[in-house]
Order: structure tokens, then C-alpha cells, then sequence
């Protein structure tokens, strides 16, 4: 399996401009803070290029088209061609040809699909921009910023490059398209010690590609361009080699050994004549016949025919697939590999625990609701507190459901609230703020101040009603520090070291569920103008647990995968803490499991991350490479690896995995294109059924190549087997081969062809989800299928041949046609019995995939008019009496009776099996 060189060992870290000051970070650009000169912007911008995203350039048409016209079965078949043209056998050759062709057209059109990742990660590139150059603040494209420049980010700005900050008042900066996390990131222009700190711990850094959520700021380009962690992303992808799926690599194998055993076989058919005498025409013409017989050639037609009927069922369950071959790779994974947010959470904050003096109260349990909507309880304050001391905004959409607006922390308390009865919009009128100072990473909190509640608000009965308020939220240690009181269940009482330990005990273990905690707090002012000492002497109140909550569905779909043999894995930028508690909550890994991070990753050799991913199923604050690095750990171990996620910074591991799934709803363009499946719900419990599905496809697909392959390799020892010239001294064409080219080729058409198409419709098997994947080394023959197509195949030879020669003994001058329909009604029978490898045709249901019957009954009356009209003559044909037909069809009959009775002998010595094991 090939490998990227980025991923064979530890991957340098750029520039750690993070963890320089500001005034260093500047000094080392050349720059300063009015800009750099026009003429010194220019030059570098001629030396480093636009700060562009670059496509390296995708698979050229002619290269697709010469890899479909170089497969082993099609080579075959033009070399077939060839001979018949320079024999000048026309007919022949136009028919073969006219194969080849087919095959080209289908392979190219499943393949010709331009790889459209990297025009998707250039579309997230700015048109213009705010920089200062010679200290004035000019607007001009984004592609002309270089290192040095200062630009200028407000809220709605996607950053434009990769940029120090320099300045920042209040920023956030929304970063899941790279790091995964779904809340934006609060933003200081402080440094941050340690190069090798994960991405989304960088706050002094913005990233091209991501978005400003709140505040401003300037910032000094440091990486434009391809040198940007975007560019990075960009890099990956172009880097990043398409590998065959299981499926296309199983079918090469067989093209292989058809090939093998047709060269084989044309070699002795081939010195046989050459012993017998015959013309060097008639020799080619054998081979021609026997290269025919050996190829399926209905294979690519059937292949690409199950894989869009699989594609249609998948899509009627919502998962959208991107390239076909995918349909049967997702019934061979062994791994799942599924990033966290918008993948098994709801990409949504929500407020899910409060602790107060009283306990813990989950607010989705029916007695917490009835706590915190009982007027003047704490929880009912609490909740109340955070809507007050709030700058976001629900809004009831055009649809009719509520729309959030601001931050995902605070409209996720507005939400809370309203849950539980509280109106936001009515309490803001109800008492309105009269002073505030804003959040700011400094503080880790926001207050407000309010005149005297005068019992406007219920939910705050219990707080102080004549009097003007301070309400305080933020980081806990922060508040804990400001604080004097409590509020217990009995009133005010005062913030002991009792009190302070079980309110630390609260905030550790609400963390350790991976949640981020709030504190809300309140104090009495003396007037409204006391804004100064808004946030000293605190009253505490509670604190709330906010986090990404799993989704509902998630850990049925986590169990299913482990029935089916599937191991899931979680691969995150977000915390570690956070990532344990979701995977401990969805049957991810167990509570003590270890939880391997992004800077262990960075110091990992291969081998060492080889050992690793044998058993961790939790990694935390990863970067790209860290994806791209655990999946080809995976592949190396030979698990068939399938890769969940919604972001840009995912596309170089959906791209790589043997199946790349993206989230359709929530999932950005870079994602969906550089993925095979795309989900349209957003759920992961869509995989589970697009797994199903795979695996009923690859049933399948092994059924038709087993047919198709026992067919003709009745057909092969038909024309091995065919000793007439050499015993009765004939030297005719009609006794050099069995079967004619043409003859051949209608009869892989007409079985391989129409027959295998309707083997592409058939059901599930039951258990399909109680087994485990096939093994990813596994060969298509694996599991007695090999040895069945062998002797199937062998029955099919012997009672066409044998029939054959009988005709031709008695003096029958329709013996070849005896051959030709005695195979094809061998294998209408033959693809009857094979609907169940171990179930009867009766307990199936004979009318239970009817497309089949239906099929049967055409390929019959096609037959019948290859035998019984003008058609004949075209293949060489003789029409046969009402007794050799009979004939005919009584011996392919053989082939169902002979494969239901081997089926019942297997069904009797699995049950014995399974009595013997039920009384040890």
C-alpha cells in the first residue's frame, strides 16, 4: 500500500511563531506595525508568489483511459481481436472489439471524475482584504498579501493567511474547518510556550481559511499561500494516492489467474493441433476461441450494474455515494474511524448539567425540569442569571423553530432556559442591563448590571428584590476567587473552605465529563453606577455543564459495528478530557482506555505508532497529518479502514482511507469532494446500513464471479476436451474447436451478461450483520467458494462435452449446437441453485427476486430464437428437434439438483455441528 512521505515518520513542525512575542515575531518579518512599503510587498510577492492555493494537477484523461485499456482480461481480448482482424476473421474481430470498447467507456466513466477537493479548499480563499501598508489601511486582493503585511480581521472575516496576532480586542475565532472544535476560540496576542502545542491551543495564531466570530484585531501574515496550515491541507491531498479498493484488487487477481489458465489452456490446444497436424490458421483461430472462453465479458458490465443498483438502495437511506467501487468496500471495512463533532455529536452546545448547592440536576430528566422551572429555586436562578448576563439571541426561524444567534456557549444557556419555561426576550425587558463589562480572555467573565427586580423575574425570587444587581458568569477559578458566598439551600451563607472544596470537586468532575463549566454569581450594589465592584464579593450560584452532547442514535449504531466485527475510532481536535467522555458515553472505549494525543503523535516513529493502533481507540487534539499518519497505520496492519468527517482538515484522511465519508449537511465542500460517501443526514447510524448494503453487494458480486467463472471454465474444458480431430483423423473447421468465437461470445452475453445482472438484486442473507468482514488478505475464492466454482464448473464441462460427443459419435450433424445450448441452459440452471450458498431455492423463495426469474425466462427465448430463427445462421447454428432440445435442458437441470444436494448435505453437517457443540 503506497504511503505519502508525510506520514512515514513524524512530521517537522513549521515555524513556531505561536510562541514568540509580538515584537520578535515582527522583528524576524522585516516588518512593523504601519506595514511594509509598497515597493518591498511587490518583491516579495515576486519572490514567494500569490498567496494562493495551487493545484498540483490531477489524473489526465489518457492516463484513465490507458489504465482501462491495460487491464489483464482486456489486453486479453484485444489481443484476441487482433489475431481474428490478421485473419481476417471480420466479424469476429468487430465483435471482441466492440467488448473492449464497452469495458473502456464504462472503467473511464467511473473514473473520469476530476478531483475537485482543491477547488474547494480554494473557494474558502477571500477576495480582498484590509492591509496596512506604510502605516495607512488599504483594501487589496488577497492574493497580493505576502509575509509582513498587516491586515486588519473584525467579526464576519474569514482570515485571509496565516497570521500572529498583534492585536486583538474580544476575538474569537470560529476554527472547526481545521481543528475540529465546535465552539469559536477566544484569541490574545500573548505567546504560547511550546512549539509543538496542538493547533487549536495556538490563541495567538488565526488561520487561513477560518472565520471571525466576535471582536477585531490585526495580525502580521507569517505564512501565505501554500505555506499556510490550509495550504498544508491543500498539500496533503495532492499527495495523497488513490488505492485500489478490495474489490478492484480481487478482481484483478482474477483476471490474473483467468489469464494464467487461459494461456495455459491455449498452449495445449495449440501443441495438441500441432501434433494433429492442423493448418496454422485453425490454430489461431483455437486460440481465439479459447482466449473468448476464459474472459467473462459481461464482468465490468454486471460490476458497475450491482454497484449502482447498491448506490440506489444506499441513497433511499440517505447515503450518497461518490464513486462506485465504494458501494462493496463498505461491506469488506474492519475499522470505522469517525471524527467527533457533527459526526457522533450534534455539533450543537448544549447545557446538559447545573450543580448547585442542592446537587447535580440533569436537565434532561423530568424531575431536574420541575427544579429549575419552580419559581425562586436555585436552579431556576441560575438559569435566569445566564439569560440576563447574555449577548446572545433565539429567534423562531421562518420555519417555525428557534434560530441561535452568538456565541454557541451562551445562546446554548438561552436554550436551557427556554426549556425550561423561561423566556429570555421577557426577562431582558423586564429588568434590562444598565451597565455591563464584556467577556475577555483576560478575565474569563462577563457581568452585567440591573436595577432592583421588584419581582419582575420569578425565576430570581430567591435573590435580592429592592436592590440593584451585579450578574457575574465565567471561568470558575475565576469566579472562585471573587467569591464570598454562597448560595445554599437554607440562603446566603458564607464561602468556607468546606464550600470551596466541593465547588472545586464539581468543576474537576464535570471537566473530567469533558464539558465546559460556567459559574454564575451575583452581588448587591449600591446604586447602578458601582460597575466597578461588579465583580468582587460574589455570591455564587451554581455552575452550568455545557457540551456537544452525542447523538441519540450514535451508541446503537457503535454497538451494531461491534456485532458486525467493525471497530469503531474516535480521531478528534478537540480536548482530550472531552473526547474520553464521548467515547466512554457511545461505547467507544472504556472509561480508563487511553486517550493518545496529538503531541504523543508528533514524537511516534511508524513502529511505535503501529503498536499503538492496535488497541487505542480515543485520539485527541490531532492535526491532519496525525489523521493521514493513523489511518495508514491501520491499512498497514491490513484492516480495511473507513474514515467519518464534516471538515476541511479530515480531506486528506477521507482521501486516503479505502472508504471517505463525509457529513452531507454539516460537511464542508472540501470534505464531500475529497470523500466516496456522502451522508446525507449526518448520522452515523446511516453508515451502519451503508455497511449492510456493502455487504449484501460483495455477496453478490462473489456470487456472480463464482458463476461467471464456473461457466466458463465449463467452456474451457469443452474446448480443451474437444480430441475429435486428433481421434478421427477429421481436419474440418467444424471439428478443429467445439465452439465458434461468436458462439462463445453470445453465450458469455447472454449467461454472464443479462443473468449476472439479475444475481446483482438479490436480498440479504440472514446474519449479514452477525459476521464479521471478510478479511481484508481474503481472496473472492475464500470460504469453499473456490472449490465449489471448480466443480460446478467441472459438472457444467463434462455434461456439455460429454453430450457433444455422443452427437458426434452417432453421426448428429447439430452436435455443436447439442454444446451450445447444453451450456447455456446449465448455467439458467446453474444461476438458480447459487441464489443461496447454503439455503434451498424453496426456502428462499423461488419468486423472491423476481427480476432473476424474469431474466431466466428471457435469457431462454433468446436461446430458443439463437436456435430457431435467422439469428442461427449468423452464429453458426443448427435448430434441434423436440428431443435434443429436451436433452439439452434435461441436462442442465443436472446443475441445480446437483448443487441443492450438496446445500442439504452442508445444512445437515453444520447442524450436527452445532448439536454437538450445544451438548459440550
Amino acid at each position: 500500500m503506497s504511503t505519502s512521505p508525510t506520514t512515514d515518520a513524524p512530521p517537522a513542525p513549521a515555524e513556531a511563531w505561536h510562541t514568540l512575542p509580538t515584537d520578535d515575531v515582527l522583528d524576524r518579518l522585516g516588518t512593523s506595525t504601519d506595514g511594509l512599503g509598497p515597493d518591498e510587498a511587490a518583491r516579495r510577492l515576486a519572490a514567494d508568489g500569490p498567496n494562493e492555493l495551487t493545484d498540483r494537477g490531477s489524473k489526465p484523461a489518457w492516463r484513465i483511459l490507458y489504465e482501462q485499456v491495460t487491464a489483464v482480461m482486456v489486453l486479453i481480448l484485444i489481443g484476441a481481436s487482433l489475431l481474428s482482424l490478421a485473419l481476417g476473421k471480420f466479424l469476429e474481430a468487430g465483435a471482441i472489439g466492440a467488448i473492449v470498447v464497452l469495458f473502456a467507456i464504462l472503467g473511464f466513466v467511473q473514473e473520469h471524475r476530476a478531483e475537485q477537493a482543491i477547488a474547494a479548499l480554494r473557494r474558502m480563499a477571500v477576495p480582498s482584504v484590509r492591509a496596512v501598508r506604510d502605516g495607512r489601511q488599504v483594501e487589496i486582493a488577497a492574493t497580493e498579501l505576502v509575509r509582513g503585511d498587516l491586515v486588519a480581521l473584525e467579526a464576519g472575516s474569514v482570515v485571509p493567511a496565516d497570521v500572529r496576532l498583534v492585536e486583538a480586542v474580544d476575538l474569537a475565532v470560529q476554527e472547526a474547518a481545521l481543528t475540529g472544535e465546535s465552539e469559536p476560540v477566544e484569541k490574545s496576542t500573548a505567546p504560547v510556550e511550546g512549539a509543538d502545542v496542538p493547533l487549536g491551543d495556538r490563541r495567538g495564531m488565526a488561520y487561513s481559511g477560518t472565520q471571525v466570530t466576535a471582536g477585531r484585531a490585526v495580525g502580521v501574515v507569517v505564512a501565505p499561500g501554500m505555506a499556510t496550515e490550509l495550504g498544508r491541507i491543500a498539500d496533503l491531498l495532492q499527495g495523497v494516492e488513490s488505492e485500489p479498493t478490495p474489490l478492484q484488487s480481487r478482481l484483478d487477481t482474477v483476471g490474473t489467474q483467468l489469464a494464467g489458465i487461459g494461456l495455459v489452456v491455449a498452449l495445449r490446444v495449440v501443441a495438441m493441433g500441432v501434433a494433429g497436424g492442423e493448418e496454422l490458421a485453425d490454430l489461431v483461430l483455437t486460440a481465439i476461441s479459447v482466449a473468448v472462453a476464459v474472459i467473462p465479458e459481461g464482468l465490468p458490465a454486471v460490476v458497475t450494474f450491482t454497484l449502482a443498483i447498491g448506490a440506489q438502495r444506499m441513497l433511499r437511506r440517505e447515503a450518497l455515494i461518490r464513486k462506485l467501487p465504494a458501494v462493496e468496500t463498505l461491506g469488506s471495512v474492519t475499522v470505522i474511524c469517525s471524527d467527533k463533532t457533527g459526526t457522533l455529536t450534534e455539533n450543537r452546545m448544549t447545557a446538559t448539567v447545573l450543580d448547585i448547592a442542592g446537587g447535580r440536576l440533569v436537565l434532561d430528566q423530568v424531575e431536574a425540569a420541575e427544579a429549575v422551572a419552580a419559581p425562586g429555586s436555585p436552579g431556576a436562578a441560575a438559569l435566569a442569571v445566564g439569560v440576563l448576563c447574555n449577548d446572545g439571541d433565539l429567534r423562531v426561524g421562518s420555519t417555525g423553530d428557534l434560530e441561535t444567534i452568538g456565541d454557541p456557549t451562551e445562546t446554548a444557556l438561552l436554550l436551557a432556559a427556554h426549556r425550561a419555561g423561561g423566556g429570555g426576550d421577557a426577562r431582558r425587558t423586564a429588568v434590562p442591563r444598565t451597565a455591563e463589562r464584556p467577556f475577555d480572555s483576560d478575565r474569563k467573565r462577563m457581568s452585567t448590571v440591573h436595577g432592583p427586580l421588584g419581582g419582575a423575574v420569578p425565576a430570581l425570587a430567591a435573590l435580592p428584590q429592592d436592590v440593584p444587581l451585579a450578574l457575574v458568569k465565567g471561568a470558575v477559578d475565576g469566579l472562585l476567587g471573587r467569591a464570598a458566598h454562597v448560595h445554599a439551600e437554607d440562603g446566603v451563607v458564607a464561602l468556607d473552605d468546606g464550600w470551596r472544596q466541593r465547588v472545586t470537586q464539581a468543576n474537576d468532575a464535570l471537566a473530567a465529563d469533558g464539558m465546559r463549566v460556567l459559574g454564575v454569581a451575583y452581588r448587591e450594589l449600591p446604586s447602578t453606577d458601582a460597575v466597578a465592584d461588579a465583580e468582587e464579593d460574589l455570591v455564587l450560584l451554581g455552575l452550568v455543564g455545557i457540551i456537544d452532547p452525542p447523538r441519540a442514535e450514535v451508541r446503537d449504531a457503535v454497538a451494531t459495528c461491534r456485532a458486525a466485527g467493525i471497530r469503531p475510532v474516535m480521531i478528534t481536535g478537540d480536548h482530550p478530557l472531552t473526547a474520553r467522555a464521548i467515547a466512554t458515553e457511545l461505547g467507544i472505549a472504556e472509561a480508563d482506555d487511553r486517550v493518545v494525543t496529538g503531541v504523543e503523535l508528533e514524537r511516534m516513529t511508524a513502529e511505535e505508532l503501529d503498536a499503538v493502533v492496535v488497541d487505542a481507540s480515543v485520539f485527541a487534539r490531532v492535526s491532519p497529518e496525525h489523521k493521514l499518519r493513523i489511518v495508514d497505520a491501520l491499512q498497514r496492519r491490513g484492516d480495511v479502514v473507513a474514515m467519518t468527517g464534516d471538515c476541511v482538515n479530515d480531506a486528506p484522511a477521507l482521501k486516503r482511507a479505502d472508504i471517505g465519508v463525509a457529513m452531507g449537511i454539516t460537511g464542508t465542500d472540501v470534505s464531500k469532494e475529497a470523500a466516496d460517501v456522502v451522508l446525507r443526514d449526518d448520522n452515523f447510524s446511516t453508515i451502519v446500513a451503508a455497511v449492510e448494503e456493502g455487504r449484501v453487494i460483495y455477496d453478490n458480486l462473489r456470487r456472480f464471479v463464482s458463476f461467471a467463472v464456473a461457466g466458463n471454465l465449463g467452456k474451457i474444458i469443452v474446448m480443451l476436451g474437444w480430441p475429435l480431430p486428433f481421434l478421427l483423423g477429421g481436419s474440418s473447421e467444424a471439428t478443429t474447436v467445439a465452439l465458434l468465437p461468436l458462439q462463445l461470445l453470445w453465450l458469455n452475453l447472454m449467461t454472464d451478461g443479462l443473468l449476472g445482472l439479475s444475481m446483482g438484486m438479490e436480498p440479504a442473507e440472514p446474519g449479514v450483520m452477525r459476521r464479521g468482514p471478510h478479511a481484508p488478505s481474503a481472496g473472492l475464492w475464500h470460504g469453499g467458494l473456490g472449490l465449489r466454482t471448480a466443480w460446478v464448473g467441472a459438472l457444467i464441462g463434462a455434461l456439455s462435452l460429454g453430450v457433444g460427443l455422443v452427437a458426434y459419435v452417432v453421426g448428429n450433424e447439430s452436435w455443436q449446437s447439442m454444446v451450445f445450448t447444453t451450456l447455456a441452459f446449465a448455467q439458467v440452471f446453474q444461476a438458480l441453485g447459487t441464489r443461496s450458498t447454503t439455503a434451498s431455492l424453496w426456502s428462499v423463495g423461488p419468486l423472491s427476486n423476481r427480476v432473476l426469474v424474469a431474466i431466466a425466462g428471457l435469457v431462454v427465448a433468446l436461446q430458443l430464437a439463437a436456435l430457431y430463427t435467422p439469428l442461427s445462421s449468423f452464429l453458426g447454428l443448427d435448430a434441434l428437434d423436440a428431443a435434443e432440445l429436451g436433452i439439452c435442458v434435461g441436462l442442465g437441470a443436472v446443475v441445480l439438483v446437483a448443487l441443492e444436494c450438496v446445500k442439504a448435505v452442508r445444512r445437515r453437517v453444520s447442524a450436527r455441528g452445532a448439536a454437538a457443540a450445544a451438548r459440550r
